[in-house]
């Protein structure tokens, strides 16, 4: 199976699996020997988050495991793959749910979603600790018992001095030495090419609606990079809602470009990003 990594697609249009109505593409490494799987998503609205979530892994473990069996049995029909790789990818993910339905959340989130007053808002989350397991399990609940619908919004912005349409098709820095692995042409330098990773701004703001009510969870590239100086350099979600004096309109608005709404609200995240040591 060729790896799967995070990548930065430029050129060319993207791949559309119709059955699966998800964009992907396949991008080779340079010597031949393997591949790089790049899954294209883009912001959703108002949706029901346990389907989103289902959706989306089966979808994108579906067209993974079509190609690890066309690789391995080339010779099979292509609606047995298609059925076995669709099945092997729904049991995966009822699997996936119920551990996330079993996560225990903290009684101060859902607290969280009756509360009037950004003080008392403020005062819940102090403290707080979330795992993406957590979170996950606390958008679930939120919809099935209480009716916030789901929604995402992504933005990323390069350096003013680098051109995007110059970036290669895969560009990969390693932290521990510094080198910087590519594949496809680019008139980019190294240098400006870790300079395009390490500067790059990256936001993720996700939001529970229930129709007068929201609340957004959000994090940047930074936060979760240990980059920031909260708790020296410990991963953590930002927290705004509709009790912080900005409309949601404003706040999408501010997600979407190159900075985001303030807030002092800093949730600890563990088990994911560049943990400090301890």
């Amino acid at each position: 199976m060729g790896k799967v990594t995070q990548i930065k697609v430029r050129k060319n249009k993207p791949l559309k699996d119709n059955s699966m109505n998800i964009e992907h593409k396949i991008i080779p490494d340079e010597d031949g020997k393997g591949f790089t799987y790049a899954f294209i998503g883009s912001d959703v609205e108002y949706v029901d988050p346990i389907k989103y979530y289902g959706d989306r892994t089966i979808q994108t473990r579906t067209i993974i495991y079509k190609k690890m069996l066309a690789l391995k049995s080339p010779d099979f029909p292509i609606p047995i793959v298609e059925k076995v790789a669709n099945r092997n990818a729904t049991d995966e993910w009822e699997e996936q749910l119920n551990k996330i339905l079993a996560t225990k959340v903290p009684d101060n989130l859902f607290k969280l979603l009756k509360c009037d007053s950004k003080k008392e808002q403020v005062r819940l989350l102090k403290g707080l600790q979330l795992t993406p397991e957590i979170l996950i399990s606390f958008f679930f609940v939120a919809y099935k018992a209480y009716g916030f619908k789901f929604s995402q919004y992504k933005s990323e912005h390069f350096p003013k001095a680098i051109d995007k349409s110059d970036l290669p098709k895969l560009a990969i820095l390693e932290r521990t030495t510094g080198e910087v692995k590519k594949v496809g042409n680019t008139s980019l330098t190294d240098g400006q090419i870790k300079q395009a990773i390490e500067q790059r701004k990256v936001i993720v703001a996700k939001f529970l609606d229930d129709g007068s009510n929201w609340h957004a969870f959000f994090i940047t590239f930074k936060s979760i990079g240990g980059e920031e100086s909260w708790k020296n350099g410990q991963p953590h979600y930002h927290y705004i809602s509709d009790k912080f004096g900005i409309s949601r309109e404003e706040a999408v608005k501010q997600f979407k470009s190159d900075k985001y709404p303030t807030t002092s609200v800093h949730i600890e995240l563990l088990d994911y990003g560049t943990q400090p040591e301890k």
